[in-house]
């Protein structure tokens, strides 16, 4: 059974975020060590010292002493405890960060560099904002063909941003080009194949597996992936297509981008209409174990590297990125996904805009009934259903009102599945219905509303792309 991509338990909040120094050694710091010594000292069995009062105690006492299974368990839980508490993010946004000096880009090897995958608003946003950070190395910015290449040489390899009646443009990127093997600008020792140590990617879940393809090789457990979209289950599928073991797995974190940004026409511009965050959680890998599910990830060796970019991440103002326990940004994030799993769909079907659902009754009915169905599965997921947060009335109701508030917002406008069926595109329906389909399939449940749904969104696209393939072009 697959496991979701989240796990029950609260994070301590760690320290505040220092700047992104990637010179420094990756070493625990004296605190780490104190504390781990201090973590030892506290399991540590207390020293044997027979008395007559003790051994009063052990005729009065009938102890059972613990299995070594069951011993190996608890230390297994205790030490992930320990590891997730320190490497949990902070929300402190509104804290200052310590002035630090830049370390120049070119003491670093290209493997430290951030590469961001998406060439969507959401990886322009990204990449400028990066681009802009003096702390950080230039960004690498992935251009799939030389043809995109080219309109970026266009553009004097400019990125630019919109914000208000401000236009900030920003040239510290450096083109990559991962299907050719490096990338376009950079002298020819970068040219060869290395270790990608972080890689942020914001395009279509859909579309993950597929693009980590070519350079699949390239990523293991010293590799940091940050996957920002609003589907779930993509995680599970990189892990069953490419890195089942989980000494070479690289170390991912879901993440959710809620600003509002704006085409401009322009291939590498973008423009912030609305003011958002990012909000970020490390994937926990669980470990069935006795019958006893064990979040354990990542190992010890691997923390100090994706420490360091989320630290990086988290420290930059114009980014606003915060970090989360899985279970607060499952919490955080479940809005979005659901309208995306229910409202999505259902503008296909009907072939509307936002604003005409509300207003039919019978859309309205469909919704109820497709969010009733959808909300039994959450509420008996194993990762949440412990939790009074999630149980099933009180994540419907809470659910119900969120995603009419959200409809109404939307205003006049299309959604992206809608327009992506319209032209025969693939849609991430698989990864946003479809992953609750298969959870409650898993559970015994019956989802035959939402099965459906993906059916008649399925077929619909597949009418599409038999009429553009019949489009023959000809000549007079």
């Amino acid at each position: 059974m697959r496991p979701g991509p989240f796990a029950a338990g609260r994070l301590k909040i760690p320290p505040a975020a220092k700047p992104f120094k990637p010179s420094e050694v990756e070493e625990p710091s004296a605190t780490v060590v104190e504390t781990e010594k201090a973590d030892i000292e506290e399991h540590k069995e207390p020293t044997s010292q027979t008395t007559d009062h003790d051994e009063n105690i052990k005729e009065a006492e009938v102890r059972v002493a613990p299995t070594d299974q069951e011993v190996q368990e608890q230390d297994v839980v205790a030490e992930s405890n320990r590891i997730l508490s320190r490497i949990a993010m902070w929300d402190q946004q509104e804290q200052a960060v310590p002035e630090s000096t830049p370390v120049p880009a070119d003491d670093l090897a290209p493997s430290e560099h951030i590469h961001v995958m998406g060439l969507d608003p959401v990886g322009r946003y990204i990449t400028h904002i990066l681009a802009s950070c003096d702390h950080i190395p230039p960004v690498r910015y992935v251009m799939h063909t030389p043809g995109v290449h080219n309109v970026f040489k266009q553009n004097d390899r400019k990125l630019t941003l919109y914000r208000g009646d401000q236009m900030v443009t920003t040239n510290r990127i450096i083109a990559v080009n991962f299907n050719q093997g490096g990338d376009y600008t950079s002298p020819k020792q970068y040219a060869l194949p290395s270790l990608i140590s972080n890689l942020i990617i914001t395009t279509p879940a859909a579309d993950v597996v597929r693009i980590l393809e070519p350079i699949k090789h390239r990523l293991d457990h010293r590799s940091t992936i940050v996957l920002i979209n609003d589907g779930l289950g993509v995680v599970e599928d990189l892990i069953k297509t490419y890195y089942p073991s989980s000494i070479t797995r690289p170390t991912f974190i879901l993440g959710q981008f809620t600003g509002k940004l704006g085409y401009t026409g322009e291939q590498f511009s973008v423009e912030e209409v609305e003011l958002g965050r990012l909000r970020m959680s490390i994937y926990p890998q669980q470990i069935q174990q006795s019958g006893v599910r064990i979040v354990r990830h990542p190992p010890i060796e691997h923390t100090l590297k994706p420490t360091r970019l989320l630290r990086a991440l988290t420290a930059i103002p114009d980014l606003r990125a915060a970090g989360f326990p899985m279970d607060d940004f499952f919490k955080k994030a479940l809005p979005t996904i659901v309208f995306r799993s229910i409202v999505d769909p259902l503008t296909v079907v009907l072939d509307s805009t936002y604003d005409k659902l509300p207003k039919n009754a019978y859309a309205r009915l469909v919704m109820d009934q497709l969010l009733s169905e959808l909300c039994g599965v959450i509420s008996r997921l194993p990762e949440v259903r412990d939790s009074p947060d999630f149980s099933r009335l009180t994540v419907t109701q809470r659910l119900r009102k969120e995603i009419y508030h959200k409809l109404v917002r939307q205003q006049t406008s299309s959604s992206r599945m809608r327009s992506n069926v319209a032209r025969g595109w693939a849609t991430d329906i698989d990864y946003q219905t479809g992953y609750f389909v298969e959870r409650g399939r898993q559970l015994g449940l019956r989802v035959e509303n939402l099965n459906s749904l993906i059916a008649e969104v399925k077929a619909k696209q597949k009418i599409q792309m038999d009429r553009q393939n019949m489009q023959i072009p000809f000549q007079l």
